[in-house]
């Protein structure tokens, strides 16, 4: 495995969380344990559109940035600490809850670990 698989990887888990929030919006927002309204529905709408963008992100990044994709496999290594222990922080006050947040954690994990070691000089 390399950083460039990494990306790629990546981006095909947020394709999937793309699709999710896109088109599966209540199923997607009701596996988190949250009450779905209209205006949720409208957020995690939002919320898919905005995976997509990163997929893509996270699908080219490799080619456009080739040998200088090192620093930002730490950028995304960093962004996926920050993600970590929001998701962390919302586990521990009861904001989120079930399989989808221990999921979405540890597949977060796993990835900004592997960021960090395929980043590394």
């Amino acid at each position: 495995m390399n950083l460039r698989t990494v990306f790629k990887a990546q981006g095909i888990i947020l394709i999937l969380n793309a699709i999710g929030g896109l088109f599966l919006t209540s199923t997607f927002l009701s596996q988190a344990g949250w009450e779905v309204t209209p205006d949720l529905i409208t957020l995690g709408q939002f919320t898919g559109m905005t995976f997509l963008v990163l997929a893509i992100y996270a699908w080219r990044l490799p080619d456009v940035a080739s040998e200088s994709i090192k620093p930002i496999g730490m950028l995304w290594a960093i962004g996926g600490l920050l993600f970590t222990i929001i998701i962390a922080y919302h586990i521990l006050v009861g904001a989120v809850a079930g399989p989808t947040a221990y999921v979405n954690i540890l597949i977060t994990i796993l990835f900004t670990i592997g960021f960090y070691f395929y980043s590394r000089d």
